[in-house]
């Protein structure tokens, strides 16, 4: 029997049916696996992954009425739920191409096809136990967002790694680290080396494509890209990317052009999403609207994708009443609150109120109801994006400064800015990035705002008013932290009240910051007498 002596592994097991789960659970159990868990979707996983943490999820593709697994593994990945150190490995009796390529595309540790035989399972999850904990040190560092540290430990691993039958692994990884800490060109040169072995390395080219596009040569990602269409295998990712890239370049046209290639009965959500606000920049409501209306039909039987796709409806609807006259707006607003509503009624959840909530607060807005929308947006998880979805943070944004509320705007707007620089699903982040580009219309540039909170600020500072003027300070260094008046404003108005934290800002990590910087002689003086304050009061 399988047993490792490093201790006990915890797996989990995502499939639908309760015969085969129950079988896998048995398979897993006889080859000395001891904590095992089990759950029928994505839905019932994540909660227990806020709270614990597995060595090994073995995912099923196709999970029934709910998303399948890859989706369920991009959604997690999002959500930042799905660590480095986890390892995936996908089982399916699938083999389509299409299927097979979109499993490959997010990267799994494993791929078991049924029917398998229990030796083939155990040699799958023994070589994938063995190589996650051998990489452990590495992982580890990732999972703290440590790149630079992982980076130098795996290179001293590489350099002493006895088994070549895992350099290939470790040199992949070594790409992935590179990009995240933004060396393209050295995470290009390592998938070209793969690639000039053998150009049927699917994960390489996308990896060159990724790496060329990131370090500014757009051109030449799309001629790569080009070259991927037209197979079974790549066509749809390579459209995708081309449709996002001529997003960024706000050429709609060309991107049109390029999504129009995948039919709609094959767009994936995260697609269908992508054209749907491609339609909506174009200023084409109707388009929008039409193209999620085929798809949330075709969806019914699918429970979450169905309430997803009726909540971009409804957005749908309140951009379209927010565009009319106020004695115009009672039709798309009857069916924007409809499909809130039927959307709430199918799944609950913090999550999900929250974003009923938010939805309707801004129904509530446009019918002139400020009370209603400040008591829903009131509610638990109003203010605060880390409880949100990624496209829920972009309607508080609109909410709150539909009532006035600009601090409150302005810092949700922030927290989805700094949401998007690590969101793995670049389609989602197209997305976002056309919903925030609203937002920051709507609040103005942030040079603007962040000397208007400045002022505000300093306003409640010589009435010795210092909460008021802690957080208005607070919006001003969130927008511009290398503005150093408003960290040394900031810092004061803290010192003064006795305050050592105020949200995510502290009396430390504000000295360190200022520390680093090119101080205005007037700045310099000010923050010596602030640290002899701090040393006196002992705030830290």
């Amino acid at each position: 029997m399988f047993r490792l002596e490093s201790g006990k592994i915890n797996i989990a097991i995502v499939e639908d049916n309760g015969v085969a789960r129950l079988n896998l659970r048995n398979h897993l159990l006889e080859m000395g696996f001891s904590d095992v868990g089990c759950y029928s979707h994505g839905r019932e996983l994540k909660p227990v992954l806020r709270q614990r943490h597995f060595d090994l999820i073995l995912m099923d593709f196709h999970l029934g009425l709910h998303k399948n697994g890859v989706e369920v593994v991009n959604e997690l990945q999002k959500e930042g739920l799905l660590k480095p150190s986890t390892s995936v490995v996908f089982v399916t009796s699938d083999r389509m191409p299409m299927i097979v390529g979109q499993i490959v595309d997010v990267h799994p540790d494993a791929l078991v096809l049924k029917p398998y035989t229990i030796k083939n399972l155990e040699r799958t999850l023994s070589g994938c136990i063995r190589l996650n904990q051998y990489l452990r040190p590495v992982l580890k560092l990732m999972d703290q967002d440590q790149y630079q540290q992982a980076l130098d430990r795996l290179n001293v691993m590489l350099e002493n790694n006895p088994n070549p039958k895992i350099h290939t692994s470790m040199i992949k990884l070594k790409a992935r680290l590179l990009i995240k800490l933004s060396r393209f060109k050295e995470a290009a040169r390592i998938y070209e080396q793969i690639l000039e072995g053998s150009d049927k390395v699917i994960w390489a080219r996308w990896g060159l494509i990724q790496c060329t596009n990131l370090a500014g040569e757009t051109e030449k990602s799309e001629e790569m890209l080009e070259s991927m269409l037209g197979t079974h295998l790549t066509n749809d990712k390579a459209c995708e990317w081309l449709t996002r890239i001529n997003i960024d370049k706000e050429d709609y046209d060309k991107a049109e052009l390029y999504i129009d290639k995948i039919k709609d009965g094959e767009l994936s959500l995260s697609a269908a999403r992508l054209k749907a606000h491609l339609y909506q920049a174009q200023d084409r409501m109707d388009d929008a609207i039409a193209l999620l209306e085929k798809k949330r039909e075709s969806n019914r039987n699918i429970r979450e994708k169905f309430i997803e796709i009726s909540l971009d409806l409804a957005r749908c609807y309140l951009t379209l009443a927010e565009s009319k006259p106020e004695n115009e707006r009672p039709k798309q607003l009857q069916v924007a609150r409809f499909l809130i509503g039927s959307a709430g009624r199918n799944l609950h959840g913090q999550e999900m109120d929250i974003k009923r909530n938010v939805l309707t607060a801004l129904a509530a807005l446009m019918e002139g109801d400020t009370e209603k929308a400040r008591e829903l947006l009131s509610a638990e998880g109003g203010r605060d994006a880390e409880q949100m979805d990624i496209a829920t943070p972009s309607d508080a944004v609109n909410a709150w400064h539909g009532l006035g509320e600009q601090a409150t705007a302005s810092e949700l707007l922030h927290e989805l800015e700094q949401r998007l620089k690590g969101l793995p699903d670049e389609n989602e982040k197209t997305v976002s990035n056309l919903m925030m580009h609203k937002n920051q219309t709507a609040l103005g540039d942030k040079k603007s705002r962040a000397l208007t909170f400045n002022k505000q600020g300093l306003e409640f500072y010589v009435k010795d008013e210092f909460a008021q003027a802690i957080d208005l300070f607070y919006q001003a260094y969130l927008l511009f932290p290398a503005e150093a008046a408003f960290s040394v404003n900031l810092l004061q108005s803290m010192v003064e009240a006795g305050q050592a934290e105020h949200k995510k800002a502290s009396i430390e990590s504000l000295l360190n910051e200022l520390s680093g910087q090119n101080l205005s002689k007037a700045n310099a003086e000010r923050v010596t007498d602030i640290r002899e304050k701090i040393r006196k009061q002992k705030l830290i």
